[in-house]
Parts: structure tokens; sequence; C-alpha cells
């Protein structure tokens, strides 16, 4: 009975450890979404596609990037699948409609590469592709917009927004075929309805953000007044945030890890370099070769020369 009885209390004891032990975890869990929250900005991608959920938010960043006040959204669609049967498909950030029927697909860039021109080409020919019906005469496709907001300035030009049309190259005139490509640089934050944009696209306290609709959109995200959907998709995104930097994290790993081999091969070279040739003037010496010893000095071929001669 007695050994029964040990056995009990060692039982509840491991269930007590266990229990510690998964309400710690929940609360470290706990801990690092409120960390991530935190740090989150309107130039994180996935955080972004949450905040552009709420079309005033989308409409007011339209509005503000083309000068447009009245702008008004008709739809908009979040990570729009473009299928592609003869080459590469692609997943829109936001693709939307005005009433007018003009087509706008944002997309926020971290990185120069995913920005570069021929990926705004891409973009606006698939889209293109993907509006016309069958059938319909060319002068139906819609006046479009790809807008890449980045965050650093891609193009070099120090421009805050670049706003990219084709010319006739002679005349300098508008070839007017409809297509607008737009760069949004939020590295320039002049003193300007775009600089304070930009300023609120890298602000992560929603009450440091300066336009009402999307300090309110972001606070409300941050602060957990959601309904169930809400919250739901706030976890997916944690989720997807946490996968994204494990993978960035091993990239930059393995990055390190090869640029590390690199330097410590490069080292080992000149190391095995210096010997080489402290060898070979010491070789030359001997010998009393003082012609070929001054030339080694400046004659990189006649060194390899005289290396293979030695066997060094």
């Amino acid at each position: 009975m007695k050994k029964t009885n040990f056995t009990k209390s060692n039982t509840k004891k491991s269930d007590c450890s266990k229990t510690h032990s998964n309400s710690t975890r929940k609360k470290l869990d706990a801990l690092e979404k409120k960390k991530i929250i935190a740090s989150l900005t309107l130039m994180d991608d996935l955080f972004m596609q949450v905040v552009l959920e709420e079309q005033a938010c989308t409409e007011y960043i339209l509005q503000t990037i083309l000068d447009k006040s009245s702008l008004k959204l008709m739809e908009q669609r979040l990570q729009k699948r473009l299928p592609n049967l003869h080459g590469r498909a692609l997943v829109l950030d936001c693709l939307c409609t005005d009433e007018k029927g003009l087509l706008y697909n944002i997309e926020v860039q971290n990185s120069s590469a995913g920005a570069i021109p021929k990926r705004a080409r891409y973009h606006a020919a698939l889209m293109d592709t993907h509006t016309l019906k069958k059938g319909e005469k060319f002068s139906k496709l819609p006046e479009s917009y790809v807008i890449f907001i980045t965050d650093k300035d891609v193009l070099g030009e120090g421009e805050q927004l670049y706003q990219i049309e084709r010319v006739i190259r002679k005349s300098g005139n508008l070839f007017k075929d409809g297509s607008h490509i737009l760069y949004f640089n939020t590295a320039r934050q002049d003193d300007n309805a775009l600089g304070k944009l930009a300023r609120d696209f890298k602000e992560a306290n929603p009450k440091e953000i300066q336009s009402k609709v999307l300090s309110h959109r972001v606070a409300s995200l941050k602060e957990g007044k959601l309904d169930r959907e809400g919250e739901k998709k706030m976890n997916v995104l944690l989720e997807k945030y946490r996968k994204k930097a494990v993978e960035e994290g091993i990239e930059k790993g393995m990055e390190k890890g090869i640029e590390k081999g690199i330097e410590q091969g490069i080292q080992k070279g000149l190391e095995q370099g210096k010997n080489h040739l402290a060898l070979l003037i010491g070789r030359l010496l001997e010998a009393g070769r003082m012609d070929d010893l001054k030339r080694v000095s400046y004659d990189e071929v006649y060194r390899e020369k005289l290396l293979k001669e030695f066997g060094l």
C-alpha cells in the first residue's frame, strides 16, 4: 500500500510539473505574440494584407499616392491569384477596382529584388490578360495602375514618387495605352502628404500613426479589439509571420556560413601564398639568383614559374 501511495504521489508531482510546463509555454507564446504584434508595421506585407481588409484603408492609401481625394472603390480582392497557362502565375497583394472601372494593384515590397522594373511590367501584362474577355475590343481594356510601395529607393534617383509612363521618344508625348506604373519610395519622408504616409507605413505604434483611418485599424488589430473572425485571421497571420521569420533566419544563417567559409578560405590561401613566397625567396638567396629575386617582386607570371621550378 505504501508503494502504491508513493507511486500516486509521484504521478501527482509529474502531472503538476506538466501543468506548470504547459502554463509557462502558454505564457511564453503569449509574450512572443505580443512582441511580434507590437513590432508589426504596414511595411510587413502579411500585416498589410490584414489591414487592407478594411476597404477605407485601401482607399486612403490610393487617394494619397495618386492625389485623388474623390477616389472610391467598388471592389477589392486580397491575395488574388492570376493563373497563367503558358507561364508564371501571380498572386497579387491587393487588386481593386474603382467606381470608374479603373484597376489598381498595390504591392508592398521590402526587398529590391522583388520590385525590379520587369516585375512591374509582368504585373501589368497579366492584369490585362485577365481583364479583357474573349471577343471584347481592345478599347474596352481599362486603365490600370501597378503601385509598388518600397522600403528603399529601388530606382535610385532620389524621388519620393516615381510615375512611369510610356512616351513617344521624339515628341515626348504620352503613348496613351492606359497603363501606369508607380513606385512609392517610403525611404524619403518629405513634409507633405506622401511623407506623412511614408512615416505611417514604418510606424509600429498606432498612436503615432497620423492617418486616422490607418491608426484606428492598426490599433484595433494590435489591441485585440476584434471579432472571432478577426482573431482567427490574426492567429493565421502570426503563424505565417513566425514561419517566414524562421525561413529568413535559416537563409541568413546559410549566407553567413558561406561568407565565413569564403573568408576562411581566402585567409588560408593568403597564408599559404605568404609561406610559399618566403620559401622561394630563401631558395633564390641560397642560389645567389639576385636578378630573379628582384623580378619575382613585380612579375606575377614569372613568380608562378619559379614556384613550379622549386616545387612550391
